[in-house]
């Protein structure tokens, strides 16, 4: 660092200072190792410059955008399938409670259950579909969840609910 001597107290005075900080002398001298004939300082400063390595040039062109990945598409697919796969068990399930006519209050109970689960599969169908197209995340995500839990045949909806949610959640910022 350069610096300067008060001309009246010696005190060590920085180069930015326009007087003595001690003594409030103006300073004038040249400062201690100031530049000599090689190196020339701003005027008036008696600052050598500073000198920077060039930056590179910036390109004018904006950067390319990410390729977005098949993760999202691939899980709408699952949940569709899922899904359809669910309404399909609803159905086969209301079918099966007519063939009991005799239990009480059995059938409307499998009713009730088989409508549940129809709307659950709508809901991830939609869910799937919003998946597959990168919009609703929010929905997205939802209907793979009650493609989860609308189980279809041999727990398949579950499955493919799950692969689904799995891979909808980690591609979030593909959706608009």
């Amino acid at each position: 660092m350069v610096s300067m001597n008060c001309p009246k107290c010696q005190s060590e005075v920085e180069q930015w200072r326009p007087t003595c900080k001690l003594c409030g002398t103006p300073v004038d001298a040249a400062p201690i190792g100031a530049p000599g004939p090689d190196l020339q300082g701003a005027p008036g400063s008696g600052i050598p410059p500073v000198y920077m390595a060039p930056s590179p040039p910036r390109s004018r062109c904006p950067e390319p955008p990410p390729t977005p990945s098949s993760a999202p598409a691939a899980g709408g697919v699952l949940v569709i399938i899922g899904g359809v796969l669910a309404a399909v068990n609803g159905i086969l399930l209301a079918a099966a409670g007519s063939a009991y006519p005799a239990l009480p209050g059995f059938r409307e109970a499998l009713a009730l259950c088989a409508a549940g689960i129809f709307v659950f599969a709508t809901i991830a169908v939609v869910g799937g579909i919003c998946a597959f197209h990168r919009r609703a995340w929010g929905l997205a995500l939802a209907g793979s969840v009650l493609c989860m839990l609308s189980i279809g045949p041999l727990a398949i909806s579950f499955i493919l609910g799950l692969i689904g949610l799995v891979l909808i959640a980690v591609s979030r910022n593909e959706f608009v």
